[in-house]
């Protein structure tokens, strides 16, 4: 997904993201937790929003976003996000630098993919 995001940037002529691990960590609890508690979010079911686990998990940032996707595979969830305005948005935004990527699987099988991204 990470080559996926870099190769719609650069066509556009946009920065490449690098892969951070304290988002990549943040991402893969977000898509845990939605897996073990079924249900498909930005926000948790406490109510903390993305931007909330990244100022707990310490992570600054100026600019911020998270997208999510249901789907079987990879491919599949990557075009979905970019056939969506908002989604496209975050992939484009040319303020981000950093990017955090998880990939868990739901309890009905589906793929839960989340991108969490920060400048």
């Amino acid at each position: 997904m990470l080559a996926d995001l870099n190769a719609t940037r650069a066509r556009a002529g946009l920065s490449i993201l690098k892969l951070d691990s304290r988002l990549t960590q943040l991402a893969r609890a977000h898509g845990i937790d939605m897996a073990e508690h079924n249900y498909f979010a930005h926000a948790t079911q406490n109510g903390q929003s993305p931007f909330a686990r990244m100022r707990a998990d310490n992570i600054s940032f100026g600019w911020a976003g998270e997208n999510l996707a249901m789907s079987p595979d990879e491919p599949t969830a990557y075009q979905a996000l970019l056939q969506s305005p908002e989604h496209l948005a975050n992939i484009m935004q040319r303020h981000f630098s950093k990017v955090g990527i998880a990939a868990v699987q739901g309890p009905d099988g589906e793929m839960l993919f989340v991108q969490d991204f920060t400048n």
